[in-house]
């Protein structure tokens, strides 16, 4: 997954590939504190404008939402299999059109996929699906959209499913979502998942997690 990071000095948007923030030069990673932000802002801001108030960075993760088009096969050796309850028990390739809530899996770093790989909770992942749900709109949904259909396919579901609001929760939020071909062929499904940017490698399913 090709994702994009948001500079935690100047919020800047950068590119997933980016090892620095382009707008202050900030190293991908590194905190930065409220009169570091000051700092920056009382120099100018590179001309870029004022910086956020401390309140909005819980928006920040909004940003965070790549568009994983499903059109191109990542191709693993087997396939996962389900048991009689429909939990994954062996892992294998998983098509992203044969994923449920609950799903746990990882994928690499390509932008578009249409196969992760499925593995059973209890074996380290990276991502958990939540939810799966169709958004109708007129035209397919561009990058700006993005952050008002997470908040409408997405948000609810997060909470029933891993048990505290998204806002609140340490847990980031993402979506798969049809590429611009596969909406023109009437594919409208967003599936929502989740992973722990503190612990990429987690080992239990986050179900009910803050309950």
């Amino acid at each position: 997954m090709n994702e994009r990071w948001v500079c935690k000095r100047c919020f800047a948007d950068n590119e997933g590939g980016s090892a620095a923030c382009h707008r202050c030069g900030l190293i991908r990673g590194a905190e930065s504190t409220e009169s570091d932000q000051a700092g920056w802002a009382a120099q100018g801001g590179a001309g870029s404008g004022p910086v956020e108030p401390a309140g909005w960075r819980r928006w920040v993760r909004y940003w965070w939402i790549p568009a994983l088009a499903v059109v191109l096969a990542v191709g693993f050796l087997a396939n996962a299999r389900r048991d009689d309850g429909g939990a994954l028990e062996a892992a294998g390739t998983l098509s992203v059109d044969d994923l449920r809530a609950g799903d746990c899996f990882d994928s690499g770093d390509e932008t578009e996929i249409s196969d992760v790989h499925g593995v059973p909770c209890d074996e380290p992942h990276e991502y958990q699906a939540f939810a799966v749900a169709n958004h109708e709109a007129a035209s397919f949904p561009g990058d700006a959209a993005m952050d008002t259909i997470f908040s409408s396919v997405c948000e609810g579901p997060f909470e029933a499913f891993v048990g505290e609001p998204y806002q609140s929760s340490e847990l980031w939020g993402l979506m798969i979502t049809p590429s611009e071909e596969s909406w023109g062929e009437g594919d409208r499904s967003f599936i929502c998942i989740l992973h722990d940017p503190n612990n990429p490698q987690l080992t239990e399913s986050m179900e009910g997690a803050n309950r």
